[in-house]
C-alpha cells in the first residue's frame, strides 16, 4: 500500500526557507535549529531547501550535477517516508507568515499562492517561439517542449505562464512582472511542488507534479541563462 504524501505546513516551510537563507534573527534561529535537530523530518526538509538554494545560487552549468540531483531526490524520498503527521505550527512561525501576507497586501503585490493557482489553469494560447513578459524571455529547454501559454493579471500585476511537456509530464513556468516578490526556494502550494527565485528583478516560479530535483534543475538552467 502506498503511503499518502504529506507536506509541511506553509508557515513551517517558510521558517525553514528563512533558516536556509540566513534570514532569521539570532534568537529565532537558535530555536528553529533546536527543533530541526530534534526532528529527522525537519532536518531532511532543511537539507532540501539548502540544496535548492545552493543550486540556484551557483547556476553556472546548463544541467544539474548528477550527484546533487540524486541527493535532492533521496532527501525528498526520506522526507516522504518519515513525515507521517503535520508538524505543529509554532506561534512565531504563524505570526511571521501572517505578517508577510499583510505586507504583500499592503504593497499591492500578489500572493505567491494566487500566482501558482493561475498556473494550474489551462493554456489559452500557443507558446510563441521566444515567449517573453516585461522584456524577460522564457527559456528553451533542450528536452522539454513548450506546448502553450496564458496571461493573467493578479492584484494589478501582469503574469505570464508557459507550459512545457516531456514524456507525458507537464511543468508550468510563471514570470511575474517587476518588482520581485519576497521569498525563494522550494515550496508547496495546493499540494503542488514549486521553486521560487528572482531573475533580472522578476519573480519566477516553476511548478509541476514532478520530483523536486527536476524543478530545481529546470530553475537552475533558467537562472544560468540569465
Amino acid at each position: 500500500m502506498t503511503e499518502p504524501e504529506t507536506h509541511l505546513p506553509p508557515a513551517v516551510e517558510a521558517e525553514l526557507v528563512a533558516l536556509a537563507d540566513g534570514n532569521l534573527r539570532f534568537e529565532r534561529r537558535l530555536e528553529v535549529e533546536a527543533r530541526v535537530a530534534a526532528s529527522p523530518a525537519l532536518a531532511d526538509a532543511l537539507a532540501c531547501q539548502r540544496a535548492a538554494l545552493a543550486m540556484l545560487a551557483t547556476a553556472g552549468a546548463v544541467t544539474m550535477p548528477p550527484a546533487l540531483r540524486a541527493r535532492v531526490a533521496e532527501l525528498q524520498r526520506r522526507r516522504r517516508r518519515r513525515l507521517r503527521l503535520w508538524v505543529p505550527v509554532f506561534g512565531a512561525a504563524m505570526a511571521a507568515a501572517a505578517a508577510a501576507v499583510v505586507l504583500l497586501v499592503a504593497s499591492g503585490g500578489p500572493r505567491v499562492e494566487d500566482v501558482l493557482t493561475a498556473a494550474l489553469r489551462p493554456a489559452t494560447a500557443s507558446a510563441a517561439p521566444r515567449e517573453r513578459i516585461d522584456g524577460l524571455a522564457f527559456p528553451r529547454y533542450p528536452r522539454w517542449r513548450a506546448v502553450g501559454a496564458r496571461a493573467d493579471t493578479i492584484d494589478g500585476r501582469a503574469t505570464r505562464t508557459v507550459f512545457y511537456e516531456r514524456g507525458g509530464r507537464r511543468v508550468a513556468y510563471t514570470i511575474v512582472a517587476r518588482p520581485a516578490l519576497p521569498g525563494r526556494g522550494l515550496l508547496t502550494v495546493h499540494g503542488r511542488r514549486a521553486v521560487q527565485w528572482t531573475r533580472a528583478g522578476h519573480t519566477c516560479l516553476i511548478s509541476g507534479d514532478v520530483a523536486p530535483a527536476v524543478l530545481v534543475g529546470l530553475a537552475a538552467t533558467s537562472a544560468a541563462a540569465g
